[in-house]
């Protein structure tokens, strides 16, 4: 996808996955006439668009952003860690989550 992030918040996400798979500098652009010339360029050229088509299926399979299961295993560190907060009468507080912690159960 083409983005250019302004001020809603779906460009500025749009403009990270892009960043996040690598594709950043060809699909992140700047203004609307970019915008314009880069959708354009695109669909002139079959040959560039399946380049980046390839490019992000390359990358499918070692990228974070489409590792479902680490995700999964993070969101429920996190919700451990926040039950773990309100049950010991703790306000809630600023934490990372950290993938090798070995405080969850999720990881036994």
């Amino acid at each position: 996808m083409i983005t250019l992030p302004l001020e809603k918040m779906a460009t500025r996400v749009a403009g990270s996955l892009c960043v996040a798979t690598g594709l950043g500098e060809e699909m992140i652009v700047s203004s609307m006439k970019k915008y314009e010339d880069r959708a354009v360029e695109l669909a002139l050229n079959p040959v560039k668009l399946q380049a980046l088509t390839n490019k992000l299926k390359e990358v499918r399979m070692t990228c974070p952003l489409f590792d479902t299961a680490r995700w999964v295993r993070n969101l429920e560190r996190a919700y451990y860690k926040m039950w773990n907060l309100y049950c010991s009468s703790r306000h809630p507080e600023p934490f990372k989550v950290v993938e090798d912690d070995n405080e969850s159960p999720f990881d036994r």
